[in-house]
Protein backbone atom coordinates (compact mmCIF):
# COMPACT_ATOMS: atom_id res chain seq x y z
CA UNK A 1 0.00 0.00 0.00
CA UNK A 2 1.59 3.41 -1.25
CA UNK A 3 2.31 5.60 1.89
CA UNK A 4 0.81 8.57 0.77
CA UNK A 5 -2.61 6.48 1.57
CA UNK A 6 -1.33 5.34 4.68
CA UNK A 7 -0.76 8.82 5.90
CA UNK A 8 -4.08 9.91 4.43
CA UNK A 9 -5.77 7.13 6.12
CA UNK A 10 -4.01 8.20 9.43
CA UNK A 11 -4.98 11.62 8.85
CA UNK A 12 -8.93 11.21 8.61
CA UNK A 13 -8.76 8.67 12.02
CA UNK A 14 -7.11 11.51 13.66
CA UNK A 15 -9.64 13.88 12.21
CA UNK A 16 -13.13 11.94 13.49
CA UNK A 17 -11.50 11.32 16.17
CA UNK A 18 -11.35 14.88 17.27
CA UNK A 19 -14.64 15.20 15.86
CA UNK A 20 -15.65 12.23 18.07
CA UNK A 21 -13.83 13.51 21.68
CA UNK A 22 -13.79 17.24 21.37
CA UNK A 23 -17.00 19.17 22.09
CA UNK A 24 -17.85 22.20 19.57
CA UNK A 25 -19.86 24.07 22.12
CA UNK A 26 -18.27 26.60 24.25
CA UNK A 27 -17.34 25.55 28.14
CA UNK A 28 -18.14 28.69 29.20
CA UNK A 29 -21.93 27.89 29.92
CA UNK A 30 -21.75 24.37 29.77
CA UNK A 31 -21.19 23.82 33.81
CA UNK A 32 -24.68 26.59 34.55
CA UNK A 33 -27.02 23.96 31.99
CA UNK A 34 -25.27 20.58 33.82
CA UNK A 35 -26.79 22.48 37.34
CA UNK A 36 -29.84 23.18 35.47
CA UNK A 37 -30.45 19.69 34.30
CA UNK A 38 -29.26 18.35 37.80
CA UNK A 39 -31.93 20.19 39.45
CA UNK A 40 -34.98 19.55 36.92
CA UNK A 41 -35.23 23.15 36.03
CA UNK A 42 -33.96 21.83 32.22
CA UNK A 43 -35.29 18.74 29.89
CA UNK A 44 -32.54 19.07 27.46
CA UNK A 45 -28.95 19.98 27.88
CA UNK A 46 -29.01 21.50 24.21
CA UNK A 47 -33.00 21.19 22.14
CA UNK A 48 -32.26 19.06 19.28
CA UNK A 49 -32.00 20.89 16.19
CA UNK A 50 -34.85 22.00 14.34
CA UNK A 51 -34.66 20.15 11.25
CA UNK A 52 -35.55 16.58 13.67
CA UNK A 53 -38.71 17.60 13.80
CA UNK A 54 -39.72 17.84 10.28
CA UNK A 55 -38.78 14.09 9.66
CA UNK A 56 -41.67 11.80 9.49
CA UNK A 57 -40.20 8.08 11.07
CA UNK A 58 -40.11 8.33 14.74
CA UNK A 59 -36.81 6.33 14.84
CA UNK A 60 -34.97 7.97 12.23
CA UNK A 61 -35.69 10.68 13.42
CA UNK A 62 -33.98 10.27 16.74
CA UNK A 63 -31.29 8.54 15.63
CA UNK A 64 -30.32 12.00 13.11
CA UNK A 65 -30.53 13.82 16.26
CA UNK A 66 -28.11 11.63 18.38
CA UNK A 67 -25.80 11.31 15.65
CA UNK A 68 -26.19 15.26 15.33
CA UNK A 69 -25.41 15.48 19.43
CA UNK A 70 -22.39 13.76 19.24
CA UNK A 71 -20.48 15.36 16.21
CA UNK A 72 -21.40 18.66 18.02
CA UNK A 73 -20.85 17.58 21.80
CA UNK A 74 -18.57 15.37 21.93
CA UNK A 75 -18.80 11.49 22.91
CA UNK A 76 -18.01 12.28 26.26
CA UNK A 77 -20.56 15.43 26.55
CA UNK A 78 -22.85 13.60 25.00
CA UNK A 79 -22.73 10.64 27.20
CA UNK A 80 -23.13 13.21 30.19
CA UNK A 81 -25.53 15.25 28.82
CA UNK A 82 -27.83 12.13 28.60
CA UNK A 83 -27.09 10.87 31.85
CA UNK A 84 -27.69 14.60 33.15
CA UNK A 85 -31.34 14.18 30.89
CA UNK A 86 -32.73 11.27 32.52
CA UNK A 87 -31.68 12.52 35.77
CA UNK A 88 -33.53 15.55 35.26
CA UNK A 89 -36.99 13.84 33.92
CA UNK A 90 -36.60 11.45 36.86
CA UNK A 91 -36.48 14.65 39.27
CA UNK A 92 -39.52 15.85 37.37
CA UNK A 93 -41.52 12.72 37.79
CA UNK A 94 -40.95 12.76 41.51
CA UNK A 95 -41.67 16.06 42.02
CA UNK A 96 -44.41 15.66 40.52
CA UNK A 97 -45.84 12.74 42.72
CA UNK A 98 -44.36 15.12 45.89
CA UNK A 99 -46.97 18.16 44.30
CA UNK A 100 -49.86 16.38 43.76
CA UNK A 101 -50.04 15.34 47.69
CA UNK A 102 -48.91 18.47 48.88
CA UNK A 103 -51.46 21.35 50.73
CA UNK A 104 -50.91 23.82 47.80
CA UNK A 105 -51.95 20.89 44.70
CA UNK A 106 -55.20 20.16 47.29
CA UNK A 107 -56.06 23.60 47.47
CA UNK A 108 -55.52 24.43 43.35
CA UNK A 109 -57.55 21.24 42.69
CA UNK A 110 -60.18 22.67 45.09
CA UNK A 111 -60.01 26.13 43.21
CA UNK A 112 -60.20 24.27 39.70
CA UNK A 113 -63.10 22.57 41.18
CA UNK A 114 -62.04 19.18 40.56
CA UNK A 115 -63.09 18.66 44.67
CA UNK A 116 -65.74 20.34 46.97
CA UNK A 117 -64.26 21.89 50.04
CA UNK A 118 -65.72 18.94 52.35
CA UNK A 119 -62.82 16.63 50.27
CA UNK A 120 -60.39 19.40 50.87
CA UNK A 121 -60.89 19.34 54.24
CA UNK A 122 -61.01 15.77 55.08
CA UNK A 123 -57.79 15.28 52.84
CA UNK A 124 -56.21 17.78 54.91
CA UNK A 125 -57.22 16.35 58.00
CA UNK A 126 -56.25 12.87 57.17
CA UNK A 127 -52.58 14.08 56.36
CA UNK A 128 -52.67 16.39 59.62
CA UNK A 129 -52.02 18.99 58.03
CA UNK A 130 -53.93 22.76 58.47
CA UNK A 131 -57.40 23.51 56.92
CA UNK A 132 -57.39 26.52 54.54
CA UNK A 133 -58.61 29.40 55.81
CA UNK A 134 -62.55 30.47 55.43
CA UNK A 135 -63.59 32.29 52.53
CA UNK A 136 -64.97 35.57 52.91
CA UNK A 137 -69.05 35.78 51.69
CA UNK A 138 -69.31 39.09 49.24
CA UNK A 139 -73.33 39.95 49.61
CA UNK A 140 -74.75 39.55 45.99
CA UNK A 141 -75.62 43.05 44.59
CA UNK A 142 -78.19 42.94 42.24
CA UNK A 143 -77.83 44.29 38.62
CA UNK A 144 -79.95 47.64 37.93
CA UNK A 145 -82.34 47.92 34.98
CA UNK A 146 -81.25 49.89 32.45
CA UNK A 147 -82.57 53.42 31.96
CA UNK A 148 -84.24 53.49 28.83
CA UNK A 149 -83.37 56.13 25.84
CA UNK A 150 -86.94 56.99 26.10
CA UNK A 151 -87.52 58.19 29.44
CA UNK A 152 -83.77 60.03 29.14
CA UNK A 153 -85.25 62.12 25.98
CA UNK A 154 -88.26 62.89 27.92
CA UNK A 155 -86.49 63.97 30.83
CA UNK A 156 -84.15 66.35 28.64
CA UNK A 157 -87.53 67.66 26.92
CA UNK A 158 -88.99 68.10 30.48
CA UNK A 159 -85.86 70.37 31.31
CA UNK A 160 -85.83 72.41 28.19
CA UNK A 161 -89.81 73.39 29.09
CA UNK A 162 -88.32 74.38 32.41
CA UNK A 163 -85.55 76.50 31.57
CA UNK A 164 -87.95 77.91 28.69
CA UNK A 165 -90.31 79.01 31.51
CA UNK A 166 -87.96 80.31 33.71
CA UNK A 167 -86.76 82.65 30.50
CA UNK A 168 -83.42 81.08 29.18
CA UNK A 169 -85.11 79.98 26.07
CA UNK A 170 -81.76 80.04 24.19
CA UNK A 171 -81.29 76.80 26.01
CA UNK A 172 -80.89 73.51 23.58
CA UNK A 173 -82.84 70.37 24.29
CA UNK A 174 -80.13 67.39 24.72
CA UNK A 175 -82.56 65.20 22.57
CA UNK A 176 -83.80 67.61 20.03
CA UNK A 177 -81.23 65.54 17.47
CA UNK A 178 -82.41 62.10 16.00
CA UNK A 179 -81.44 59.11 17.17
CA UNK A 180 -79.22 58.11 14.22
CA UNK A 181 -77.72 61.51 14.69
CA UNK A 182 -76.71 60.40 17.86
CA UNK A 183 -75.73 56.92 16.85
CA UNK A 184 -72.94 58.48 13.90
CA UNK A 185 -72.02 61.16 16.53
CA UNK A 186 -70.93 58.05 19.08
CA UNK A 187 -69.31 56.25 15.77
CA UNK A 188 -67.25 58.77 14.62
CA UNK A 189 -66.07 59.60 17.92
CA UNK A 190 -65.18 55.86 18.49
CA UNK A 191 -63.35 55.81 15.34
CA UNK A 192 -61.68 58.91 16.49
CA UNK A 193 -60.75 57.80 19.48
CA UNK A 194 -59.15 54.76 17.87
CA UNK A 195 -57.25 56.36 15.80
CA UNK A 196 -55.69 58.77 18.20
CA UNK A 197 -54.61 55.29 20.52
CA UNK A 198 -52.82 54.19 17.49
CA UNK A 199 -51.02 57.12 16.36
CA UNK A 200 -50.80 58.06 20.27
CA UNK A 201 -46.79 59.34 20.67
CA UNK A 202 -46.16 57.86 23.90
CA UNK A 203 -47.69 54.27 23.72
CA UNK A 204 -44.81 51.88 24.20
CA UNK A 205 -44.90 48.75 22.08
CA UNK A 206 -42.75 45.63 24.40
CA UNK A 207 -41.78 42.71 22.62
CA UNK A 208 -39.49 39.66 24.89
CA UNK A 209 -39.12 37.15 22.96
CA UNK A 210 -35.51 36.44 20.52
CA UNK A 211 -35.02 39.81 21.46
CA UNK A 212 -35.87 42.77 23.93
CA UNK A 213 -37.23 45.96 21.64
CA UNK A 214 -38.95 49.16 23.63
CA UNK A 215 -40.24 50.66 20.58
CA UNK A 216 -41.85 54.16 21.14
CA UNK A 217 -42.92 56.16 17.79
CA UNK A 218 -40.87 53.64 15.94
CA UNK A 219 -37.65 54.44 18.13
CA UNK A 220 -36.16 50.92 19.76
CA UNK A 221 -35.03 52.06 23.17
CA UNK A 222 -34.26 48.65 24.29
CA UNK A 223 -30.15 48.64 22.99
CA UNK A 224 -29.69 52.22 25.04
CA UNK A 225 -31.16 49.95 27.90
CA UNK A 226 -29.35 46.89 27.71
CA UNK A 227 -25.85 48.98 27.32
CA UNK A 228 -26.49 49.75 30.81
CA UNK A 229 -26.43 46.32 32.98
CA UNK A 230 -27.44 47.57 36.35
CA UNK A 231 -29.87 49.98 35.17
CA UNK A 232 -31.33 47.50 32.67
CA UNK A 233 -31.61 44.64 35.56
CA UNK A 234 -33.73 47.53 37.94
CA UNK A 235 -36.17 48.33 35.18
CA UNK A 236 -36.53 44.85 33.45
CA UNK A 237 -36.91 43.84 37.26
CA UNK A 238 -39.66 45.66 37.74
CA UNK A 239 -40.80 44.98 34.63
CA UNK A 240 -41.09 40.94 35.38
CA UNK A 241 -42.62 41.60 38.68
CA UNK A 242 -45.52 43.91 37.28
CA UNK A 243 -46.49 41.00 34.75
CA UNK A 244 -46.50 38.42 37.79
CA UNK A 245 -48.82 40.46 40.47
CA UNK A 246 -51.66 43.12 39.91
CA UNK A 247 -49.75 45.31 41.56
CA UNK A 248 -46.18 44.93 40.63
CA UNK A 249 -44.87 47.18 43.68
CA UNK A 250 -41.38 46.30 45.53
CA UNK A 251 -40.31 47.30 48.50
CA UNK A 252 -37.50 49.50 48.52
CA UNK A 253 -35.80 47.73 50.77
CA UNK A 254 -36.28 44.43 49.70
CA UNK A 255 -35.19 45.78 45.99
CA UNK A 256 -31.97 47.08 47.68
CA UNK A 257 -30.99 43.55 48.88
CA UNK A 258 -31.66 42.42 45.26
CA UNK A 259 -29.85 44.75 43.57
CA UNK A 260 -26.83 44.69 46.15
CA UNK A 261 -26.82 41.37 47.73
CA UNK A 262 -24.06 41.19 50.88
CA UNK A 263 -23.55 44.99 51.55
CA UNK A 264 -24.68 46.77 54.49
CA UNK A 265 -28.42 48.31 54.57
CA UNK A 266 -27.28 51.34 54.86
CA UNK A 267 -25.22 51.00 51.49
CA UNK A 268 -27.85 49.15 50.00
CA UNK A 269 -30.42 52.09 49.96
CA UNK A 270 -27.31 54.30 48.90
CA UNK A 271 -26.76 52.79 45.78
CA UNK A 272 -30.02 52.16 44.97
CA UNK A 273 -31.08 55.79 45.70
CA UNK A 274 -28.00 57.08 43.18
CA UNK A 275 -29.22 54.30 40.47
CA UNK A 276 -33.05 55.74 40.32
CA UNK A 277 -31.80 59.04 40.65
CA UNK A 278 -28.79 58.26 36.93
CA UNK A 279 -32.51 56.44 35.55
CA UNK A 280 -34.63 59.56 35.89
CA UNK A 281 -32.16 62.55 35.00
CA UNK A 282 -29.84 61.36 32.45
CA UNK A 283 -29.11 57.85 31.86
CA UNK A 284 -32.28 56.85 30.66
CA UNK A 285 -34.60 58.19 27.38
CA UNK A 286 -37.73 59.50 28.40
CA UNK A 287 -40.09 56.41 27.36
CA UNK A 288 -38.05 54.49 29.86
CA UNK A 289 -37.52 56.88 32.76
CA UNK A 290 -40.85 57.65 32.65
CA UNK A 291 -42.27 54.56 33.15
CA UNK A 292 -40.54 54.53 36.89
CA UNK A 293 -43.45 54.63 39.95
CA UNK A 294 -41.04 55.74 43.06
CA UNK A 295 -41.94 56.50 46.41
CA UNK A 296 -40.60 56.88 49.55
CA UNK A 297 -41.51 52.83 50.69
CA UNK A 298 -41.99 51.09 47.10
CA UNK A 299 -40.60 50.83 43.08
CA UNK A 300 -42.85 50.11 40.68
CA UNK A 301 -43.52 50.34 36.99
CA UNK A 302 -46.51 51.95 34.83
CA UNK A 303 -47.22 49.54 31.85
CA UNK A 304 -50.23 51.92 31.26
CA UNK A 305 -50.19 52.66 27.54
CA UNK A 306 -48.10 50.14 26.61
CA UNK A 307 -48.51 46.40 24.59
CA UNK A 308 -46.72 43.51 25.30
CA UNK A 309 -46.19 40.58 23.33
CA UNK A 310 -46.21 38.19 26.75
CA UNK A 311 -49.92 39.38 27.80
CA UNK A 312 -50.55 39.15 24.00
CA UNK A 313 -49.57 35.90 23.65
CA UNK A 314 -51.40 34.64 27.24
CA UNK A 315 -54.64 36.62 26.06
CA UNK A 316 -54.91 34.70 22.38
CA UNK A 317 -53.92 31.53 24.37
CA UNK A 318 -56.81 31.28 26.60
CA UNK A 319 -59.07 32.55 24.20
CA UNK A 320 -58.28 30.27 21.89
CA UNK A 321 -58.70 27.41 24.16
CA UNK A 322 -61.68 28.70 25.30
CA UNK A 323 -63.21 28.11 21.75
CA UNK A 324 -62.67 24.35 22.25
CA UNK A 325 -62.27 23.45 18.57
CA UNK A 326 -63.70 25.59 15.73
CA UNK A 327 -61.41 28.79 15.78
CA UNK A 328 -62.77 32.01 13.74
CA UNK A 329 -60.27 32.82 10.00
CA UNK A 330 -59.43 36.32 11.87
CA UNK A 331 -58.33 34.29 15.31
CA UNK A 332 -56.37 31.39 13.25
CA UNK A 333 -54.68 34.24 11.29
CA UNK A 334 -53.53 36.11 15.24
CA UNK A 335 -52.67 32.69 16.73
CA UNK A 336 -50.40 32.08 13.91
CA UNK A 337 -48.87 35.44 14.02
CA UNK A 338 -48.46 35.68 17.71
CA UNK A 339 -46.34 32.30 17.76
CA UNK A 340 -44.50 33.80 14.94
CA UNK A 341 -43.59 36.56 17.02
CA UNK A 342 -42.91 35.11 20.56
CA UNK A 343 -40.64 32.23 18.92
CA UNK A 344 -37.49 32.69 20.92
CA UNK A 345 -36.33 32.54 24.53
CA UNK A 346 -38.34 34.98 27.06
CA UNK A 347 -35.75 37.77 28.08
CA UNK A 348 -33.08 36.80 26.51
CA UNK A 349 -29.62 38.38 27.83
CA UNK A 350 -31.20 38.12 31.41
CA UNK A 351 -28.68 35.46 32.65
CA UNK A 352 -25.44 37.65 31.62
CA UNK A 353 -27.69 41.02 33.13
CA UNK A 354 -27.82 39.53 36.54
CA UNK A 355 -24.71 37.88 37.09
CA UNK A 356 -23.07 41.14 36.11
CA UNK A 357 -25.48 42.78 38.83
CA UNK A 358 -25.71 40.77 41.60
CA UNK A 359 -24.04 37.28 40.89
CA UNK A 360 -27.00 35.72 40.40
CA UNK A 361 -27.67 35.81 44.43
CA UNK A 362 -31.12 37.42 43.93
CA UNK A 363 -34.64 35.76 43.63
CA UNK A 364 -34.86 37.74 40.06
CA UNK A 365 -33.98 34.46 38.14
CA UNK A 366 -37.23 32.73 39.55
CA UNK A 367 -39.04 35.54 38.50
CA UNK A 368 -37.51 35.32 35.18
CA UNK A 369 -37.97 31.45 35.38
CA UNK A 370 -41.77 31.45 35.89
CA UNK A 371 -42.47 33.17 33.22
CA UNK A 372 -40.72 32.10 30.66
CA UNK A 373 -42.57 28.84 31.60
CA UNK A 374 -46.19 30.08 31.44
CA UNK A 375 -44.89 31.63 28.37
CA UNK A 376 -43.82 28.37 27.34
CA UNK A 377 -47.34 26.44 28.64
CA UNK A 378 -49.56 29.37 26.57
CA UNK A 379 -47.42 28.32 23.50
CA UNK A 380 -48.23 25.10 23.43
CA UNK A 381 -51.68 25.21 24.22
CA UNK A 382 -52.22 27.96 20.78
CA UNK A 383 -50.74 24.92 19.48
CA UNK A 384 -52.97 22.39 20.73
CA UNK A 385 -55.77 24.46 20.17
CA UNK A 386 -55.07 25.00 16.62
CA UNK A 387 -54.37 21.20 16.14
CA UNK A 388 -57.96 21.01 17.65
CA UNK A 389 -59.49 23.48 14.93
CA UNK A 390 -57.59 21.08 12.54
CA UNK A 391 -59.60 18.20 13.79
CA UNK A 392 -62.59 19.58 14.24
CA UNK A 393 -62.42 20.43 10.32
CA UNK A 394 -61.74 16.80 9.74
CA UNK A 395 -58.10 17.49 8.46
CA UNK A 396 -55.77 15.40 10.95
CA UNK A 397 -52.77 15.76 8.90
CA UNK A 398 -52.82 19.37 9.19
CA UNK A 399 -53.03 18.87 13.28
CA UNK A 400 -50.30 15.98 13.60
CA UNK A 401 -47.05 18.41 13.08
CA UNK A 402 -48.44 21.07 15.56
CA UNK A 403 -48.98 18.32 17.97
CA UNK A 404 -45.55 16.56 17.52
CA UNK A 405 -43.73 20.06 17.74
CA UNK A 406 -45.93 20.84 21.52
CA UNK A 407 -45.61 16.97 22.78
CA UNK A 408 -42.05 17.15 22.19
CA UNK A 409 -41.18 20.30 24.00
CA UNK A 410 -43.60 19.11 26.89
CA UNK A 411 -43.37 15.35 27.02
CA UNK A 412 -45.81 14.75 29.74
CA UNK A 413 -48.98 16.87 28.40
CA UNK A 414 -51.54 13.32 28.72
CA UNK A 415 -54.04 15.41 26.54
CA UNK A 416 -52.35 16.69 24.06
CA UNK A 417 -50.91 13.45 23.57
CA UNK A 418 -54.48 11.45 23.18
CA UNK A 419 -55.25 14.12 20.18
CA UNK A 420 -51.76 13.39 18.73
CA UNK A 421 -52.79 9.46 19.14
CA UNK A 422 -56.52 10.07 17.49
CA UNK A 423 -54.58 12.74 15.02
CA UNK A 424 -52.53 9.40 13.69
CA UNK A 425 -55.47 6.97 13.83
CA UNK A 426 -58.11 9.31 11.73
CA UNK A 427 -55.22 9.87 9.28
CA UNK A 428 -54.67 6.01 8.64
CA UNK A 429 -51.41 5.75 10.36
CA UNK A 430 -51.89 2.67 13.26
CA UNK A 431 -48.41 2.15 13.80
CA UNK A 432 -47.32 5.17 14.82
CA UNK A 433 -50.54 6.12 17.32
CA UNK A 434 -49.41 2.28 18.58
CA UNK A 435 -46.14 3.24 19.44
CA UNK A 436 -47.60 6.96 20.66
CA UNK A 437 -49.39 5.05 22.88
CA UNK A 438 -46.53 2.52 24.11
CA UNK A 439 -44.75 5.27 24.81
CA UNK A 440 -46.96 7.66 26.98
CA UNK A 441 -48.50 4.67 27.95
CA UNK A 442 -52.08 5.40 27.53
CA UNK A 443 -55.22 3.72 27.90
CA UNK A 444 -57.72 3.41 24.77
Amino acid sequence: MPHELIVGFEAGAVIVLVLLLVPKRGLDHLLKRFSHLRAGRRSWLFEPPSWTYRKPPERVRKSLADAADVFELGVPLYLAGRVAEQRSAQLRVERLSLWQDSPKALLAAHLKGAMTETDLNGRLNSRELPLSAAKARVARVEARPLISVKWWLERQALAHTIARSNGDGAAEPVGGGSEADDEEAQDDSDGEAGSSAAADPGHLRIRTFGRLELLQASQDHGPALMAKKVLAFIWLYLFVRALLEPDGRVKRIVFAEEVSPGLSPTKQNKRLRNRIDDMLKRDLPTALSSRLVVNRNEIGLDLSNSSIDMVRLQEVARLCTDKHGMLTGDLIAEAHRILDETEGEFLPGWDQIETETNGGRGAAHEYVRSLRELAETARIDLMGALASNHMARQQPRKAIPLLEQALERQPDREDLARKLLAAYLESGQPARAAELQKDHALDV
